[in-house]
């Protein structure tokens, strides 16, 4: 988007880039006509004259398969949002200002984090502040802040492990991995374990593109190569095959209690190797102003990650 230069006169207007940011977001005019309040009519209209006054065509019109933005739409529609999200901000500042967090808060979350963020974030940070739109998004790591750098989302949680390029992030919690034994397992009466030692026995691998990614091959620079036998995309199913005896397996995420959802009792190792931390964070836009609620948002994770921190040693103990 060109810059004007001064004195020159912004002929779009901030209802013209909402308008076709709906549009983009949702596939069609149809669709953003009835998201944000208008006719049909009246959306074409307005995107027809915004494509007039930038001298480019945005989207291309398929009367079956609503709309697909142009390449240059692609490039104007970034910057359309930046803007969008701009005034956004700038309105929210003046609520803000009184005490009172406001406005929209689109939020991504790492699905493997996701059991044991969302339900801490609805309660103490959504429910006490009414006045936030807050919509929370599960996901891979890396496709998570993608969709922010294109300006869908505000915020990621996340492992450090997984960030992109162009992404800034504040550390909320540390992630140190364990291993996870049986209670009938031959080292579930020890404190600590060394990961060669488990070199012959079957692993039980959580399924999903972040620990195929990432934790398997730490581990096997760790000096082990675990022998997968069992795999699950869920992380209470790995830990309920665990209890059943039929293989270990290493995590990151600590939940209060050992036992399965059979009731089984579970092992908790730690690994006397060093395996390196993955821990949680918040992932933004490094480049942008940071608003007054995004920046309440990532203090709220950072005390909620504390308190998690202690409880969990308050377990080991």
């Amino acid at each position: 988007m060109a810059v004007p230069y001064a004195g020159e006169v912004v002929a779009y207007t901030l209802k013209q880039l909402q308008y076709f940011v709906a549009v983009a977001d949702q596939g069609s005019i149809s669709a953003a006509a009835a998201s944000v309040h208008i006719s049909q009519a009246a959306m074409s209209q307005a995107l027809t004259e915004l494509e007039r006054i930038v001298g480019s065509q945005l989207v291309v019109r398929h009367r079956a398969r609503g709309i697909v933005v142009t390449a240059v739409g692609v490039h104007f529609l970034r910057d359309a949002k930046a803007l969008v999200r701009h005034s956004e901000e700038v309105q929210g500042r003046v609520i803000e200002r009184q005490d009172r967090l406001v406005g929209p808060l689109v939020l991504g979350c790492y699905s493997g984090l996701s059991a044991f963020w969302l339900p801490e974030i609805g309660q103490g940070f959504v429910k006490p502040n009414p006045g936030l739109e807050v919509k929370l998004v599960e996901g891979d790591g890396g496709e998570l802040q993608e969709r922010m750098l294109d300006g869908y989302l505000d915020a990621v949680i996340t492992h450090t492990r997984h960030l992109i390029p162009r992404i800034g992030w504040t550390t909320v919690m540390a992630g140190v991995p364990y291993v996870l034994v049986s209670s009938s397992h031959w080292a579930a009466g020890r404190q600590s374990i060394r990961l060669a030692e488990l070199a012959d026995e079957d692993f039980v691998s959580l399924d999903i593109p972040s620990v195929r990614d990432n934790q398997l091959v730490n581990l096997r620079q760790s000096g082990l190569d675990p022998k997968i036998a069992w795999k699950s995309s869920s992380l209470e199913a790995v830990r309920g095959m665990v209890a059943k005896g039929l293989g270990y397996t290493v995590l990151v995420q600590r939940p209060p209690v050992n036992v399965s959802y059979d009731a089984l009792p579970l092992t908790v190792l730690e690994i006397e190797d060093d395996v390196g931390h993955s821990d949680i964070c918040v992932a933004y836009l490094d480049s942008e102003r940071m608003s007054l609620r995004l920046r309440a948002f990532i203090d709220f994770c950072a005390d909620a990650g504390a308190r998690k921190q202690r409880e969990t040693a308050s377990h080991k103990g």
